[in-house]
């Protein structure tokens, strides 16, 4: 064939293979940075945990994050990082595959908690960067958690005078 007659083709394809691949490709290389990044701050909190499994919300900096967890390593987890109780008739970010979304998380047999203020200084990650909040899911009868998260914006200063978190 002749080599004209294949650049339309390989355009085409090019060009198909970005668009449909795009979420994936970034949901691929992301989640593995928030399974680095949610593992690295349970061990700031002294509980070393295995077997992260991660996953991202569209092509959003934001994700959530499975693991197994104590109800103790969940009472330390929630002392360290100053969570409080998430009330049942609060408002939450959702998002499709989120972790009021996923099995076992997704029943009222929950312990459900999330940070108090937006960016706190607790939730500070490598290289500067922070998570702007999480909510923590813990299901006791599984022993297993969800932790969902959002990175700060790059860019965005560090305190928010409008915290969207605020009750």
């Amino acid at each position: 064939m002749d080599a004209r007659r294949l650049r339309p083709l390989a355009a085409l394809l090019a060009v198909s293979f970005t668009a449909a691949g795009c979420r994936f490709a970034w949901n691929l290389w992301a989640r593995a940075d928030l399974a680095r990044d949610v593992t690295a701050l349970l061990a700031r909190q002294g509980l070393l945990v295995s077997g992260v499994k991660c996953r991202m919300f569209g092509t959003l900096r934001a994700g959530a994050c499975i693991f197994p967890l104590t109800a103790e390593e969940t009472t330390l987890l929630v002392q360290n990082l100053r969570l409080r109780v998430l009330a049942p008739t609060e408002n939450i970010r959702e998002f499709a595959g989120g972790c009021s979304d996923t099995r076992p998380f997704d029943t009222g047999f929950v312990r459900a908690f999330r940070t108090g203020a937006f960016r706190p200084a607790e939730l500070k990650l490598r290289d500067g960067e922070s998570f702007d909040y999480v909510y923590l899911y813990q299901h006791p009868t599984s022993k297993s958690a969800c932790l969902q998260a959002s990175y700060t914006q790059e860019g965005a200063t560090t305190t928010s005078p409008a915290s969207p978190l605020t009750n």
